[in-house]
């Protein structure tokens, strides 16, 4: 038994280093840009976790559900994302299809959860919450309001839970999230941002990084055999982070820049990320079926503006320079099926649809969404104290129109097919 948990215990900690080692990217397309892809199993559930909890991953749906985990729990895994979208822009009558940047991200999770006494659990996780990633052709038609923005993050939480009696559980944690932002975008020095000329662009980018505390709590009910209830809660974070914003002018640009603008200089950055209110119901009709829907409240209008300060006036002729968003408050709906037909073997079915936060009037190229919906299946299989869990998942958005802004480098825009493929593998150990 030593060797064989021994074993186990040095896959993970192997499987944890890949999972959150430097160059493995927490970027993805979402409503917002909310992730939760926070396990493999809860990925095939369609994100409908919260009532349910009850493997690690609870730590980040809802924390209050892993005093019903004996023991101590260790679970690590990946969600590997691929998302395809076309964007068709019209300037001066003539429309050109632009195409996002093939590429795959990997959003890494990792959970500990042990029981102390009767009473009282601790849970540890790292896992990403917030993330996007959207890249053009540097030269493409809208690069004067972005042509890759990447915003990544990793959150540490710790959480203590208290088991009051057989139906009632309740948690507290601490989430420190860690965030970077690399934003880039082009100028054109002449002013006219004319997209089919390119002999004036100046190329910025801004790079800064933030660590930021936050709370979350939970609660679960279990009223009887058949019935799991969930709430749980994470709070407001005041994101500010810090670097450098860096200018690359071209020799056209150069020549005609008589304000001495697109210096180089130390810059800071302010947004709000959002309260999150997850609540859940779980039913078991039978023994080994399972049925759970899900909602997440998300309050989007916490996220009401970017806030850049430079140190240097000359970077972009003032200090301070804030970007609007006056996003809304929206939900996410959740629905997940989960089958045993044999006692360690576990088929599982999800959906849910995503509401998209952003208003006409304020949708731009860093995040081209709207409503999202997602069908996913998995699969689970447990051998004595071993567990691996495999998902796939099917997202697809409504084709949107942006209207025209010229002044902030916005074209009308046709999105269209827009895809995204999500494969999710997990590995866990009891004991």
């Amino acid at each position: 038994m030593k060797t064989k948990f021994t074993a186990c215990l040095g896959m993970l900690i192997i499987l944890m280093g890949l999972a959150i080692a430097p160059g493995l990217s927490s970027k993805a397309e979402a409503a917002g840009f909310a992730i939760y892809e926070w396990g493999a199993r809860g990925n095939a559930l369609g994100g409908a976790m919260v009532a349910k909890a009850d493997d690690p991953s609870a730590v980040a749906w809802n924390p209050a559900g892993i005093t019903q985990l004996e023991g101590t729990h260790m679970q690590v895994g990946v969600a590997m994302i691929s998302p395809k979208m076309d964007l068709t822009t019209t300037y001066n009558g003539a429309s050109t299809k632009n195409s996002m940047t093939n590429n795959v991200f990997f959003v890494p999770n990792v959970f500990v959860t042990h029981q102390v006494n009767d009473s009282v659990w601790v849970g540890v996780g790292s896992f990403t919450r917030f993330g996007l990633g959207t890249e053009f052709d540097e030269n493409w038609a809208g690069r004067y309001a972005s042509y890759n923005t990447a915003i990544e993050s990793y959150s540490l939480n710790a959480n203590i839970a208290y088991k009051f009696n057989d139906f009632i559980s309740m948690a507290v944690g601490l989430e420190f999230m860690k965030v970077r932002a690399d934003l880039r975008k082009k100028f054109d020095a002449s002013g006219i941002k004319d997209p089919t000329t390119y002999n004036t662009d100046v190329d910025q980018r801004i790079i800064v990084n933030g660590l930021t505390p936050g709370l979350n709590a939970g609660i679960h009910i279990t009223p009887n055999d058949q019935w799991r209830l969930g709430l749980s809660w994470r709070s407001k974070m005041n994101q500010r982070a810090s670097g450098s914003s860096s200018y690359n002018v071209s020799p056209g640009a150069a020549a005609i820049n008589i304000n001495n603008l697109f210096n180089d200089s130390d810059i800071s950055m302010d947004m709000n990320t959002p309260h999150m209110i997850f609540g859940g119901i779980e039913y078991k009709p039978i023994e080994n079926l399972s049925l759970e829907f899900d909602a997440v409240y998300s309050m989007w209008s916490d996220y009401s503006a970017i806030e850049y300060h430079f140190d240097n006036a000359a970077a972009v002729g003032r200090t301070d320079v804030e970007s609007t968003k006056k996003w809304n408050d929206v939900w996410r709906f959740e629905v997940g099926m989960e089958y045993k037909p044999i006692e360690d073997l576990a088929l599982r079915v999800g959906y849910f649809y995503d509401q998209s936060p952003i208003p006409d009037g304020y949708i731009d190229y860093m995040l081209p969404t709207s409503d999202r919906q997602n069908v996913s299946l998995g699969i689970g299989w447990k051998y004595e104290n071993f567990k691996v869990d495999a998902a796939y998942n099917y997202l697809w958005m409504k084709d949107r129109t942006i209207e025209a802004r010229p002044t902030e480098g916005v074209l009308h825009t046709e999105i269209s097919n827009s895809r995204t493929h999500i494969v999710s593998l997990d590995l866990g150990f009891e004991f």
